[in-house]
């Protein structure tokens, strides 16, 4: 089974054993350690607003959501393959036991 390391700044946040993969993410568990705890409430928030936008398009909550993005993008979140390989940046998506992510540049390596 591959698993994948969250970490920032060389701290592991979280293992991120791989469930399935589609054309546009790979979808995993989501196995938080405490250092993540104080980001859990920015990716509450982001699960929350997306749930949000999927039936409201109100102008406010984009924006809001945009800025909450970059402020997660800020955050340097890295994941990299369990064992070894490069890290890359993703754009991450955590909600409750799953999380979801693709690599912010698609143009480099798979993970």
């Amino acid at each position: 089974m591959t698993t994948y390391l969250l970490e920032r700044d060389g701290v592991l946040l979280a293992r991120l054993p791989l469930l399935h993969t589609d054309s546009f993410a790979l979808h995993c568990d989501f196995q938080p350690t405490e250092a993540f705890a104080p980001y859990r409430p920015l990716f509450d928030e982001e699960a929350r607003l997306t749930d949000q936008l999927a039936h409201d398009a109100d102008p406010a909550l984009m924006t809001r959501a945009e800025a909450l993005l970059d402020e997660i993008l800020a955050l340097g979140l890295t994941v990299r393959r369990e064992g070894g390989g490069p890290a890359r940046e993703v754009l991450l998506g955590i909600e409750g036991g799953s999380a979801t992510f693709r690599p912010l540049h698609p143009e480099e390596d798979p993970l």
